[in-house]
């Protein structure tokens, strides 16, 4: 694994810490801006806060590249500013458990145990595209990051991983984050456990499903699956529930529908 790349170094006085961000270049930040297809119709200000933030993140945890991979400076500034984008309106310190990045060429495989039905431990190797990991420790393909590009491509794994890390905030991954103060609690998993019931219907009947199969993993998967839709492909989630979207709206305080409005 490659070491801490350099231009974390390159801070505004002070060195690193909470307060200090990382000083992005112009054209790398208009580079991220134009290519991106979840930050279409961001405005002005938004976009400044979005670049701050960045910076800011760039400047709090270090990156290490996978293998031989390297991972130049406009890689992690398109990390970092998906990283950054769910807490836009919410603040960076529900990223706080994001230690480090790790980011590897491509998919990467991860091993871990599974109970069958009858309390059987297996020993299982997956292909992932990402990982939140309890220590803190975010890890990433660098090819589905570039797949994410293509604005029909219907993930984004920077997204969903960092979704982890914010349902996670209160303790445990379940897709019941931290609710602002006075909201409805019971009507948020009302509507969520709904809907995870009825894709789940869906797949076991035989249906297609109208979004990634994924979601019906388990609710954590499903919290991480919305919210990659709710930014990337807004109007599919309005589609597949208009209940769990305004749900979102509501919780990241941002609106993607009304950035693309015409």
């Amino acid at each position: 694994m490659s070491g801490v790349l350099n231009w974390l170094l390159d801070l505004l006085p002070g060195g690193r810490s909470a307060d200090r961000e990382v000083v992005i270049p112009d054209d790398l930040w208009h580079e991220v801006c134009r290519d991106q297809p979840e930050l279409a119709g961001l405005g002005d200000e938004a976009f400044g806060r979005l670049r701050r933030l960045a910076g800011r993140f760039l400047a709090g945890r270090p990156f290490y590249g996978g293998g031989d991979f390297r991972l130049d400076d406009a890689r992690q500034l398109r990390i970092a500013t998906l990283a950054v984008l769910p807490v836009l309106e919410l603040g960076l310190d529900w990223l706080d458990g994001i230690r480090s990045v790790v980011v590897y060429a491509d998919a990467f495989h991860v091993d871990h145990e599974e109970v069958d039905e009858d309390g059987v431990v297996h020993h299982v190797r997956d292909l992932r595209a990402g990982e939140a990991w309890e220590h803190g420790t975010l890890v990433l393909s660098w090819a589905d990051i570039a797949a994410g590009l293509d604005p029909e491509h219907a993930t984004s794994v920077v997204v969903h991983e960092v979704a982890h890390f914010i349902d996670g905030v209160n303790g445990m991954e379940n897709g019941f984050p931290p609710l602002p103060r006075g909201y409805d609690r019971a009507h948020w998993t009302r509507d969520f456990q709904a809907a995870f019931d009825r894709l789940n219907d869906e797949i076991d009947a035989g249906v297609e499903p109208s979004i990634d199969p994924y979601a019906a993993t388990n609710p954590a998967e499903f919290f991480a699956v919305l919210s990659e839709y709710f930014f990337r492909l807004p109007g599919e989630l309005q589609h597949f529930d208009a209940g769990l979207y305004r749900h979102l709206a509501a919780f990241y305080r941002q609106d993607p529908m009304a950035r693309q409005a015409p």
